[in-house]
Formats: structure tokens, C-alpha cells, sequence
């Protein structure tokens, strides 16, 4: 039988009714893997009315009491840690082994929430009026409103859902609809925990649809939303003052200057580049690479390109699964026309390859030749594509990074760190790694977009995300009720 995802409301499963289901097709196989009830404009308002309720009750609680539930959800998950990996592999289409390390760094997420809200603290100011105290507080939200995408349905709402439960917020989540059976999970997961009911409420649904009603709704409070530029804007144009978390991708480049161990930089630029098959908001798209070994580079990379295994997502064989999507795969189909039509040559790949049981599985890509006249240079390409364009002196560099209207995550290889941390200082990318590929990230880290660029608002990551998704309050008391 095919499994029903229902809309869930207050703790419970809303009864199907009328609604519309969408089917769910596995990337790997094509096959139907389950129904998602589509929400209606009604659902969104019962679920953000449930939440108001929810949100009293978490307000009321203690940091500490709300710290235990969100270890419990981490628990929960570890403990599901297998079926949960198999389902997310299944309805996204990555490897199974990197479904499997997605769901431990989720488990871990949950963990740490716990534990930076368990030891919260709250400030004493100093008062310029002898008879007065100063006491900074902090509080919730409200009513957070949640938006997630496909790429990494488990671990990215498990960012906004733990920061923003040990916060002390309800929350109103519309996962991707192409990912929903992993959001299932989760849910059951938080219910089980023992949160109030209301605390988290899920309505499937369409961007444009559900998205739209749940961002612009007057009784949400502050919103969370990971995704594209375009989308992200038109949620803070919805919004308006509300607070937002916004996290919303980038071309990102790695530098790689003359010094490097050519090998060894290949090796790792291989997981930067292709891992999740490039669906990766931090995923290394353009590689700037000095001219003296860009020859030497796309060898060795082409080399580790072609040693990956293309194939099913639960076929422990393989190393790069299949695209998540038809629009994913004709953007790249784009791209690559775009750049071959203005000069770029292609290496190895570029190709949708036939012979399998879908057309979303997609060669390993090497790409030289980019210019930045290319969509490949000034959009996300979002897929598994090195792209290799050359500089001569550090300045070019840095004009080649900074030259696009995103700035999420940046890297810089070199051995000698004077230089490639002077390099960094000059980029305009919100996370910058000097020695390491543009990929590489910590949870616990802040993570987010660049001011004036199009990557984002505010910071992800550990107390970064739980800071964001709560708000602080002022009191100004009689000297006499202190200590």
C-alpha cells in the first residue's frame, strides 16, 4: 500500500477529507513511495492557532525543562537512526552511507540545542540610576515559521526545529514536498519526546501555496527559511519587519594558488564538489585555480570525477546518486549549453546518461574554460559540476570571488597561510576557510550570507541559530526587589 503523509495539527493527524494528495517519487527508481496531503489555506490557520496555544505553554516552561524534550527528540532520532536514513535516501536520492551521516549530524544538532539552552544565561547591566537594577531576559518568539527544502530534509529543519523549540517557540513547518516522509520522521519523533501539543505542526504543501499563506500570516512572529535567493526574497517582501533567518545559497569558489599539493587538493575538492551530487547550498561550483597548475588540477580532478560510482541511492556500491528533481537537472542541462556555446570546453561528464530507471542521474562534471559571462559563473548551478577558470596575480583572485551578487562560503588552499589568509580577508563570502575547500562547515558554527549579497540573513549554527530564533527583553526594577 501506498503511505498517506497527512497534514498534523495540535499532535494528530488531520482526517484526509477533501484535500488533494501528491504523489512522492523516489529519484532513484521512479516509483511512488507515498501521498502528501496537500494543505489548504485553513490548515495553515488552524495549525498557526494550535501553535498560539503551544507557545504559552513553552513560555511558561524552564529553559532547563525544554532542554530535556529537545534531547529527547535527538534520542529518539538516533535510535530510528537506520529506517530514517533508508527513507531520506529513497525520497532524495543521495548515497545511503551520506543519508546515514546526515541523520548523525542531525542527532547531534538536537544534542547540542539541549545543551546551550540548558546552560542559558541572562544579564545584569549596569544602571546609571542607583535606585534602578537593569535586567536583560531572553524570550521566544512566538509563533516561528518554518520553510525547509529538499537537499537535506533532515538535518536543515532539524537547525530551525531544536534552536527554535529550546528557544521556547511553537512552530508552524512546510517541508519540501519532494522530501515529506523524512519530515514524518522528525515529527514523530517531537511528539513522542513529550512537547506540548501544538509545539510543532506540519502542513505539506507547495511554495506558492502553503508557503505563501504560512509566511504572510499576521499571527506568525519571526520566520526561518532556507532556500533560493529568489524565494527568500519574496519572503521577506511578505514578511515585512518581521524577524527572519534567511539562508539562502551561493556559487561559491575555492582558490587554489601554486603552492598546493596538487593531489592531495584534488582529493579534496572531490567530496566539495560532488558530494550530495553538488545539491549543496556550501557545494564548491567554481574553482579559481592559478594558472601554472590549472593543467595539473584538472587531471587530477577529472581522475578522482571519474572513479565515482553513479547509481542508486541504496546501492551500496555507489558514490554519487541520482539529481532530486527535473527542474535541478535542467538548470544544470542550462548551464552547461550556456558555457560550451561561449567557449567552455567539457572534460569529462555533462551528460544525463541512459540506462537507468530515471532521467535525473547525471555524469560527474569537469568544466574549464568559465568566464563571467557564463550562468554558470553568476547563478547556483546546484549540481555535480567542477568548473575551473584560471588568475594570475592575487587580485584577480579575489575580483573572480567577489564578482557575482552571493556570498555564502568561500575557501582558500595554499601552504602558505600568510597569503591565503590575506587573500581571505578580502573576500566577501560569510564563512571563509583558509587551508580547506569552500565546502567544508561545522554545525556548531555561524553560517550565513554576506551582507550586501544575495546568500542571506543572519547566522545558522549551534547558539547562533537559538539566539536568532529568540528575542530579549528588557526589565528595569527598583534597586530594593535585587539582590
Amino acid at each position: 500500500m501506498i503511505r498517506e503523509l497527512p497534514v498534523m495539527i495540535n499532535g494528530a493527524p488531520c482526517p484526509r477529507g477533501n484535500r488533494e494528495a501528491i504523489p512522492v517519487h523516489s529519484p532513484s527508481t521512479g516509483e511512488q513511495l507515498a501521498r502528501m496531503v496537500r494543505s489548504t489555506t485553513d490548515d495553515v490557520d488552524q495549525a498557526v492557532d494550535a501553535a498560539g496555544r503551544a507557545a504559552t505553554a513553552l513560555a511558561s516552561m524552564t529553559a532547563r525543562a525544554r532542554a530535556d524534550l529537545v534531547r529527547r527528540v535527538g534520542d529518539l532520532v538516533a535510535g530510528r537512526a537506520g529506517v530514517i536514513a533508508r527513507d531520506l535516501a529513497g525520497e532524495q536520492g543521495k548515497p545511503l552511507r551520506e543519508a546515514e551521516g546526515e541523520i548523525a549530524t542531525a542527532v547531534t544538532m538536537w544534542h547540542e540545542a539541549a545543551e546551550i539552552v540548558r546552560h542559558s544565561t541572562e544579564e545584569i547591566l549596569p544602571s546609571d540610576d542607583a535606585e534602578r537594577r537593569v535586567v536583560v531576559v531572553r524570550r521566544p518568539h512566538g509563533i516561528l515559521a518554518v520553510v525547509t527544502p529538499w537537499n537535506f530534509p533532515a538535518t536543515i529543519p532539524t537547525e530551525y526545529l531544536s534552536a527554535g523549540l529550546a528557544a521556547g517557540n511553537a512552530i508552524v513547518w512546510k517541508p519540501s514536498e519532494l522530501t515529506p516522509i523524512t519530515a514524518v520522521h522528525l515529527y514523530d519523533c517531537i511528539v513522542e519526546a513529550g512537547f506540548p501539543p501544538g509545539s510543532v505542526n506540519v502542513v505539506p504543501g507547495l511554495g506558492h501555496e502553503t508557503g505563501a499563506a504560512l509566511v504572510s500570516h499576521p499571527w506568525i512572529s519571526a520566520i526561518g527559511f532556507t532556500g533560493s535567493p529568489q524565494t527568500g526574497d519574496a519572503i521577506a517582501r511578505a514578511a515585512g519587519a518581521k524577524p527572519m533567518l534567511l539562508e539562502l545559497g551561493g556559487n561559491n569558489a575555492t582558490v587554489v594558488l601554486d603552492d598546493v599539493d596538487v593531489a592531495a587538493v584534488a582529493e579534496r575538492l572531490r567530496s566539495a564538489v560532488f558530494a550530495n551530487a553538488g545539491q549543496i547550498c556550501s557545494s564548491t561550483e567554481r574553482i579559481i585555480v592559478h594558472h601554472r597548475i590549472h593543467d595539473e588540477l584538472v587531471d587530477a580532478l577529472t581522475d578522482q570525477a571519474t572513479s565515482l560510482r553513479l547509481g542508486p541511492s541504496l546501492d551500496p556500491e555507489t558514490s554519487i546518486g541520482p539529481l532530486n528533481n527535473e527542474p535541478t537537472a535542467a538548470k544544470i542541462d542550462r548551464h552547461l549549453d550556456d558555457a560550451v556555446a561561449k567557449g567552455a570546453r567539457i572534460i569529462t561528464g555533462g551528460t544525463r546518461p541512459g540506462g537507468w530507471p530515471t532521467r535525473l542521474y547525471y555524469e560527474p562534471t569537469v568544466l574549464t574554460g568559465l568566464t563571467p559571462d557564463m550562468l554558470a559563473f553568476r547563478e547556483e548551478t546546484f549540481g555535480p559540476v567542477a568548473a575551473f577558470m584560471t588568475f594570475e596575480s592575487d587580485d584577480e583572485a579575489v575580483e573572480l570571488v567577489n564578482g557575482h551578487g552571493l556570498g555564502l562560503i568561500t575557501g582558500v588552499l595554499g601552504q602558505d597561510t600568510g597569503r591565503a589568509l590575506a587573500i581571505g580577508r578580502r573576500l566577501k563570502a560569510g564563512v571563509v576557510n583558509v587551508g580547506d575547500a569552500a565546502t567544508a562547515w561545522q554545525p556548531h558554527t555561524p553560517f550565513g550570507g554576506y551582507s550586501g549579497r544575495a546568500s542571506g540573513v543572519g547566522r545558522l549554527g549551534g547558539r547562533y541559530t537559538i539566539e536568532a530564533l529568540g528575542q530579549l527583553q528588557t526589565f528595569v526594577l527598583p534597586a530594593h526587589t535585587m539582590p
